[in-house]
């Protein structure tokens, strides 16, 4: 499950690096053939859509952690109920 919350995490950098890269292509004077401001938009748009797909993903690997006992925190429930047998 580490994996998985590591790779989201890295889809979610490069989703906000195509962001940001959009807003400048975006904010650009284009002159001769080339158009940038329909690559700017291509760019923005799949990075808002990456973006908010693995904000869900994270937020369902949070719950299910969270619900499993996995994450580093839980960690003190389980020492206190060695301590009590």
């Amino acid at each position: 499950m580490k994996k998985l919350v590591t790779t989201t995490i890295v889809i979610l950098s490069v989703a906000l690096a195509m962001i940001l890269v959009g807003g400048v292509l975006n904010g650009i004077t284009w002159t001769g053939d080339f158009n940038g401001d329909s690559l700017a938009s291509a760019l923005s748009t799949i990075g808002y859509v990456a973006a908010m797909l693995s904000g869900v993903v994270l937020t369902g690997l949070g719950v299910a952690m969270a619900v499993k006992g996995e994450c580093k925190n839980c960690s003190c429930e389980e020492k206190d109920k060695k301590e009590d047998k």
